[in-house]
């Protein structure tokens, strides 16, 4: 909270500080606030109570996106989180095996945004359902092409929205 002073107010003090009537105040200008040292090979920037929060969250999501993946494929689906872990984005890249698909996504009203990877064999799946197809790829391990990749930002985009 702050507090104004009138002009009025201000040349009543000054006078006053003049006049011998008030001592003027030690006025501290070092910021006071503790600075903490981040390491960012180790982070542990959320608490336990906070990952409880994100795991809940992410259980909602993934209740929802069932739901969603579920109407749009045609067919049960079943998600469950693995695990909530909070780790540096150098560690995450290095676990996720190519190829992948990674997506961006922007969570409005959500500052930020978020990175959804689904394993190929997921995607091949899904591919395949979203064709016509039975849901049973047997494809190997390829990258995506150009309708593919077309296929699967339609999916990801419906579902998120």
């Amino acid at each position: 909270m702050t507090n104004l002073l009138s002009q009025d107010e201000i040349s009543q003090l000054l006078d006053e500080i003049n006049d011998g009537f008030t001592e003027p105040k030690d006025v501290r200008t070092a910021d006071t606030r503790r600075i903490r040292i981040y390491d960012f090979r180790r982070p542990d920037k959320f608490s336990k109570n906070h990952i409880r929060a994100i795991s809940t969250m992410h259980d909602h999501f993934s209740e929802l996106l069932q739901t969603s993946l579920s109407a749009l494929l045609r067919c049960d689906f079943h998600l469950t989180v693995a695990s909530v872990d909070q780790l540096p984005y150098v560690e995450f890249i290095r676990s996720i095996s190519p190829p992948t698909t990674l997506s961006l996504v922007e969570m409005s009203p959500l500052k930020g945004n978020v990175v959804i990877e689904i394993d190929q064999r997921i995607s091949s799946c899904m591919i395949d359902r979203l064709s016509g197809g039975s849901g049973e790829s047997t494809k190997f391990q390829h990258e995506l092409s150009k309708d593919e990749k077309a296929l699967m930002r339609e999916a990801i985009t419906s579902v998120c929205l």
